[in-house]
């Protein structure tokens, strides 16, 4: 059959080619099972470059430059294999496309760039079958799926093991001995512990297997000294003639920080739990029981260090710094991605003005949200697992489609496509600067993400109607 000039110029015809779908089922393998069968640098790079192949295809269906989209293909790749921020902005955007991920440079995959020549002599070569494959509606949902879940399975971070984060949650001075009762646990734990024990003050520490029955105490009192902490603080009061003062606290913010420092998925508060008080020969020690903190000492020479968790005790150098970068829960990004999803399909539909592409819009939604909403527990959530699989790519196949029949100007996918990043980027980056303690308080960083995400979407539909509709007055 003779290639006639329409046939080379169709994008479809490039996504439907033979070698590109071959590209797509290759990643697909290679990502979901031969990485697993041999994981290492062969199965890696193999990604790097079949990814390459597929990717310029893709991207070509959005902005119908062919060697636009393959120059633009590999400056990203460079870009993210050689820079941090080049990493963390593909970190956020695998994170738009396929849930919370993590992506590392790593300069030793630009070998893979010489695959690009591959995507462009396929869109020079085109197949009579490839348009009619594509428009089948089942290349293009695949290939999308595919290129987002390389990043997902390759650099997402997770956590196999059973585990439930350590809290010292009661103290007490039994002789010579200072004993602090834990909870918590991990399946890597050798010897689970019940406790730790010092000897000599709090200087060193040692673990304690056996059951404790501790019961928290709020205050404790040595000669004519008392101590007491204050509920729902890191901070220890002391008093000497009936006047309470501050002896030691962490700040509301900073304490707001460091107890999201730990690991959010199974929480324990960071927080003054109990109070212990023991006499020395020259002077007396106070052990203040801090949840997930750890705890705090005061030594005989009146000086206070926060102790964090060692494999042996409890450790001044183990303790996470006040200036540590505060930790949020992968919903949070989650709901941020939801969001400036909505917002970009808004604006897509308000430009689009087509019923079908709107059902198709939310379509796509509604499978992300079920994927989103299954993907930490598969196993629990089968039937939204199945049911998001199916929707998503009928979703994006019918959003394509009904976009080119209808003829939806580039510039509408381009407002689309950029309220969505714009939206996630400035709903997340409160949050953001709060984790370098940019914010004191995780609601003050919460507020301003709302504000922000808000007003962005709003900006991208009146960036729609300025273009679809005509010019905006303001009286």
């Amino acid at each position: 059959m003779r290639i006639s000039p329409g046939m080379r110029k169709s994008a479809l015809a490039w996504i439907g080619h033979p070698l590109t779908v071959a590209a797509v089922v290759v990643l697909l393998l290679n990502d979901h099972l031969f990485k697993g069968l041999w994981p290492g640098v062969v199965t890696g790079k193999l990604s790097d470059l079949v990814g390459l192949i597929a990717a310029p295809a893709l991207v070509n269906l959005l902005i119908r430059r062919p060697w636009l989209s393959v120059v633009l293909t590999g400056a990203v790749f460079t870009l993210v294999k050689t820079t941090a921020t080049g990493a963390y902005l593909a970190s956020q955007a695998w994170t738009l496309g396929w849930g919370p991920s993590v992506v590392l440079a790593d300069p030793t995959d630009l070998f893979a760039l010489p695959a690009l020549y591959a995507a462009w002599w396929i869109w020079n070569h085109p197949d009579p079958g490839a348009e009619r494959l594509a428009r089948a509606v089942v290349v293009i949902p695949v290939a999308v799926l595919a290129v987002s879940a390389t990043g997902q399975s390759e650099h997402s971070t997770g956590q196999s093991e059973r585990y439930r984060p350590y809290s010292a949650y009661a103290v007490e001075v039994t002789g010579d001995k200072i004993v602090v009762a834990i909870r918590g646990y991990s399946s890597s734990d050798a010897y689970p512990k019940a406790g730790y024990v010092s000897g000599d003050g709090g200087r060193t520490w040692y673990g304690q297997s056996t059951p404790l029955t501790l019961n928290p105490q709020t205050s404790a009192c040595v000669a004519e000294r008392c101590y007491r902490i204050v509920p729902g603080r890191l901070k220890v009061e002391e008093s000497a003639d009936g006047r309470w003062v501050t002896s030691w606290e962490i700040s509301p913010g900073d304490q707001d920080r460091l107890a999201r420092a730990y690991a959010p998925g199974s929480p324990e508060v960071a927080e003054s739990l109990a109070i212990a008080v023991q006499q020395r020969a020259n002077g007396h020690v106070v052990v203040v029981a801090n949840g997930a903190d750890g705890i705090a000492l005061r030594d005989v020479s009146g000086a206070w260090r926060r102790l964090g968790w060692t494999a042996h005790g409890f450790d001044a150098a183990a303790a996470v710094a006040q200036s540590a970068p505060g930790k949020y829960d992968d919903s949070v990004s989650t709901m941020a991605l939801l969001v400036a999803l909505a917002a970009g399909m808004a604006a897509l539909v308000f430009g689009a003005r087509r019923l079908d592409f709107g059902a198709a819009s939310s379509l796509t939604w509604v499978g992300i949200w079920l994927l989103l909403s299954a993907r930490t527990d598969p196993l629990s959530h089968v039937f939204p697992l199945l049911l998001g699989l199916g929707m998503v790519p009928a979703g994006i196949g019918s959003m394509i489609v009904t976009g080119m029949q209808g003829r939806i100007p580039f510039r509408v996918w381009a407002i689309g496509a950029a309220t969505t990043a714009v939206t996630y980027f400035a709903a997340m980056t409160p949050i953001y600067l709060w984790s370098t303690g940019f914010f004191d308080r995780h609601g003050v960083a919460v507020g301003w993400s709302v504000v922000l995400g808000c007003a962005t979407a709003a900006a991208g539909l009146l960036t729609v109607f300025h273009f679809e509709y005509g010019n905006i007055h303001l009286k």
